[in-house]
C-alpha cells in the first residue's frame, strides 16, 4: 500500500561510500515495467564490464513512487551521479561516457515518442529548431524525459530543500523522498497535469537548474509495429543531421 508520510527535516548529504573509480561514481538506475529489451539489455551489460554499477528494479507498478524510492536508495548507498535508462531505450556506453563529460547538474538525451511523431520532451521556445547529430549539441529544454537522464546528487539536495520535502516511511531505512511526485500547474489559463519525469524537471529548473539535452546523441525506443507491404520494398534512411522546426505549437507528450 501507500507510505505514510513522516515529515522529517532533510538529513545531511550521505558520504559518497559507494564512490569506486571514476564509474563507480555513477550508478545506473533502471525501472523495469515488464522486461528489459535485449538490445537496451545489451548496453546495460556493456556498462558493466565498463565498470559501472547497474540496478535493475522491478516491481513498482507506481512510476512516479518507484523512481523516488530508487532515487533515494541510491543518495543514501552514497552515489553522486544517478543515470536514469528507461529499459526501451538503446544506447551506447560512449552516450554515457559523453553525458558524464559535460559535467552538468541535469543532461540528457532526446528520443521520439513510440507511436507518436512527437519527441519526448518540451521546448523552452515552441518556434525554435533543433538540429540532431552531426552539427547538434548542447540545449536547454523545459522539460526532457527520464528515459536517458544523468543527473548529479546536487540536483536531489537543491531540489528537496527549495520545495521542502519531506522524508516519507518506506520498505527501506531510506524511505521515500517524494521528488517525482506528480504535479498540477496552471498553464495559460488551464491546469496542466505534469507526468512523473517532467515534474521532477520543473522542481528541478524552480530550484535553479537548466534542463540540458544533449541532441548528437543518437537513441532508440523500441515498440511495437505492425509491417506491411511497403515495408518488403524500401528502408528507412538514416541520417547523419537531422533538422526538426517547430513552426507550430509543440503539444506536450505523455508517455
Amino acid at each position: 500500500g501507500p507510505a505514510v508520510a513522516a515529515c522529517d527535516p532533510p538529513p545531511a548529504a550521505a558520504p559518497a561510500k559507494a564512490a569506486r573509480g571514476a564509474a563507480g561514481k555513477c550508478v545506473i538506475l533502471v525501472p523495469v515495467g515488464r522486461h528489459i529489451e535485449p538490445a537496451c539489455e545489451k548496453g546495460l551489460t556493456a556498462l558493466e564490464q565498463a565498470g559501472y554499477p547497474v540496478r535493475r528494479i522491478y516491481g513498482h507498478s507506481d512510476i512516479a513512487r518507484g523512481r523516488s524510492v530508487i532515487a533515494t536508495q541510491a543518495l543514501a548507498d552514497g552515489f553522486d551521479e544517478l543515470l536514469w535508462i528507461d529499459s526501451d531505450v538503446v544506447f551506447q556506453v560512449r552516450d554515457v561516457e559523453r553525458l558524464r563529460s559535460h559535467r552538468l547538474p541535469l543532461v540528457g538525451g532526446i528520443y521520439p515518442l513510440k507511436g507518436k511523431r512527437r519527441l519526448a520532451m518540451t521546448l523552452l521556445d515552441r518556434g525554435q529548431a533543433l538540429v540532431f547529430g552531426k552539427g547538434g549539441g548542447l540545449i536547454e529544454l523545459k522539460y526532457l524525459a527520464t528515459g536517458f537522464l544523468l543527473t548529479h546528487r546536487s540536483v536531489y539536495e537543491k531540489v528537496r530543500a527549495h520545495h521542502r520535502l519531506p522524508l516519507c516511511r518506506g520498505e527501506t531505512p531510506a524511505g521515500i523522498v517524494p521528488y517525482f511526485l506528480s504535479v498540477i500547474l496552471d498553464d495559460e489559463g488551464q491546469s496542466n497535469y505534469l507526468s512523473e519525469d517532467f515534474s521532477f524537471c520543473w522542481r528541478a529548473s524552480t530550484a535553479g537548474f537548466k534542463i540540458m539535452a544533449d541532441t548528437t546523441i543518437r537513441l532508440g525506443h523500441i515498440g511495437s509495429y505492425t509491417y506491411m507491404w511497403e515495408d518488403a520494398g524500401r528502408e528507412m534512411k538514416r541520417e547523419d543531421s537531422f533538422k526538426i522546426r517547430f513552426d507550430r505549437p509543440v503539444e506536450r507528450p505523455s508517455k
